[in-house]
């Protein structure tokens, strides 16, 4: 599934564009425009504070409340997951619930766990297999010539790192996500990733934490498009532990799921 080094270069690069082609994601697109052109009061039925545990469901530019992103970014999300029966979702989507889901999640979990098997930190594999989980952040960018504002430093989505052990586009990226890796003499620095018709990959905060910090969750940021009438699409799968576990985390002692989720909220 991946190439002998990567973990290597992983922990060199900060983030992993693998060779396994991109899926295809047509139909989970197809479902989330259908969505995102539903009216809002439809919408509003699928808040996340409809479901309640980690970031399911609907999340929309301006809310005040939203528990994973700033009031002023330039996004619309609907958060699926494998932590809810699939009747609890949209209409639109139940249909990639019940099949494409299996395949997406069947590649990413194939993926995740030979990097994992190289990586051969004590104990994470057995975690990630007993206890982990997978959501997918359906992420709409409308055309940025509908709003007079930008998201922080002058952005699309403003910088931050995810909750997951790993973050991984079984669709491939364009060319508007900025990782912030390390430069020539050791400072952080913004830099834009190639458009890749392959599937990437990036460590998150489960990571860092449950690694006591050797490998570090990649911060990221969409920057604003050179074309302001463009819609994007894009489709992010995280790793996150189930609800109502308790495991043993390094240097922390025992931990909850929620409390590893409260933990996450504290960097905000």
């Amino acid at each position: 599934m991946i190439d002998p080094h990567s973990a290597d270069l992983l922990k060199s690069r900060g983030y992993l564009v693998t060779s396994r082609t991109a899926l295809d994601r047509s139909e989970l697109l197809e479902a989330f425009r259908t969505f995102i052109h539903r009216g809002r009061d439809y919408q509003l039925h699928f808040l996340q504070k409809h479901y309640g545990y980690a970031y399911d469901g609907y999340s929309y530019y301006g809310q005040t409340d939203s528990s994973h992103q700033a009031e002023d970014d330039l996004i619309s999300t609907f958060v699926l997951s494998e932590f809810y029966p699939v009747d609890r979702y949209p209409e639109e989507f139940q249909s990639f619930l019940k099949g494409g889901w299996h395949k997406v999640v069947e590649t990413v979990r194939s993926l995740e766990t030979d990097l994992l098997t190289q990586l051969d930190i004590p104990g994470l594999l057995d975690f990630y297999r007993q206890n982990a989980g997978h959501m997918v952040s359906n992420n709409y960018y409308p055309p940025q010539q509908q709003f007079t504002t930008t998201a922080a430093d002058n952005t699309r989505l403003s910088a931050h790192p995810d909750a997951s052990l790993f973050t991984v586009f079984p669709f491939g990226i364009d060319r508007e996500l900025e990782l912030q890796v390390t430069g020539e003499s050791g400072e952080p620095v913004w830099r834009s990733v190639d458009a890749v018709d392959s599937i990437l990959l990036y460590p998150g905060y489960l990571m860092e934490m449950w690694s006591q910090g050797a490998i570090k969750a990649m911060n990221h940021r969409v920057r604003l498009s050179a074309n302001s009438a463009a819609e994007r699409f894009t489709f992010s799968f995280f790793s996150l532990p189930f609800p109502l576990r308790e495991f043993e985390m390094p240097g922390r002692g025992l931990m909850t799921s929620e409390a590893y989720f409260d933990a996450y909220g504290s960097l905000f």
